[in-house]
């Protein structure tokens, strides 16, 4: 499996090279080509046909409606073992460091639309996908209009995305560093130039910020975009599509895929002082309930933190 951009990890890193911090930091995104091998794409696909032909049945949608199912590493084996695989975990590891959680996972299902029903311009307002960045209810908080480095998404492909306007990710390259004008509407007003359309092969991956804003061009090739997107944060947040997994999927992980699905977050720890020392396993957790940690040291990541805590506002 080869990973793009550039070769040796990048200093204090597991695995992420100096070229892929640099784009990360700075483009707020990078790629890794041939994350997953032929058969890991094979066995991803026949899961999310599955499930999207399951989900359509009981909707009663037809073939040409869009499918979104979340908390699917609850869902199935196959999606879980994408949280600890031996390709992506050392990145997101290298980007938020261990003491990190799942925040929701989803898979995304976009079958072939029709050119004279989508006249609309990409990520318009009156799209059927206008530029936005992931946030909860309300936003995130900001500092001088920019939002922290709070989470980071892994975005899997299974189908072929190499041709325009096949239903690819667009982002707004170095959107996360920076406050965009708007216009009389209130939409951000996008210089085209700043447009990546991320355009891949099966099995590519990409890590990127969710603050970056983006969207999701028109699908008007003769297939339908499948593709998984998994997102993480610091443990101390929330997730958004799930508040634990059940106690069987929990039975059936490795303790590092518990530790990402939340296990042990809401057992109380018992300290010596507890009227005067945090309490919650949110912010003080016991080394049980963050194996990630261990498992990094052992890889030679310093503990407690990435390699991406950097100030990301745009200075120039």
């Amino acid at each position: 499996m080869a990973i793009d951009g550039g070769a040796g990890p990048a200093p204090g890193a597991i695995r992420i090279t100096a070229e892929q911090r640099r784009r990360f930091d700075g483009d707020g995104y990078f790629l890794v080509e041939d994350a997953l091998a032929p058969a890991e794409v094979a066995e991803l696909l026949r899961v999310v046909d599955e499930l999207d032909g399951r989900v359509r049945r009981e909707r009663g949608l037809g073939t040409v409606t869009p499918v979104r199912v979340n908390n699917i590493a609850c869902r199935d084996a196959a999606f879980r073992r994408l949280l600890d695989h031996p390709v992506l975990l050392p990145l997101v590891v290298d980007c938020l460091g261990p003491r990190i959680q799942l925040r929701g996972s989803n898979l995304d299902v976009r079958p072939p639309q029709s050119r004279p029903e989508h006249t609309a311009g990409l990520g318009a307002a009156d799209s059927f996908f206008p530029w936005h960045r992931d946030a909860p209810d309300g936003g995130w908080p900001t500092v001088d209009g920019i939002v922290p480095f709070l989470e980071l998404k892994v975005g899997c492909y299974l189908t072929d995305l190499t041709e325009p306007e096949s239903g690819a990710l667009c982002v707004v390259r170095g959107s996360h560093r920076r406050v965009l004008a708007t216009g009389p509407d209130g939409e951000p007003r996008v210089d085209p130039a700043d447009i990546d359309e991320i355009r891949v092969r099966p099995g590519t991956a990409i890590v990127w910020r969710t603050s970056l804003l983006h969207c999701v061009s028109p699908n008007f090739s003769d297939r339908a975009r499948r593709c998984l997107y998994l997102a993480y944060q610091h443990r101390w947040l929330r997730p958004s599509d799930y508040l634990g997994a059940p106690a069987d999927v929990l039975a059936a992980c490795s303790p590092i895929q518990r530790q990402l699905l939340g296990s042990g977050a809401h057992r109380a720890l018992e300290l010596h002082d507890p009227e005067v020392e945090a309490c919650s396993p949110h912010w003080t957790p016991g080394p049980e309930s963050v194996p990630l940690e261990a498992w990094a040291r052992r890889q030679g990541l310093r503990a407690g933190a990435g390699v991406h805590d950097v100030d990301t506002r745009d200075r120039g």
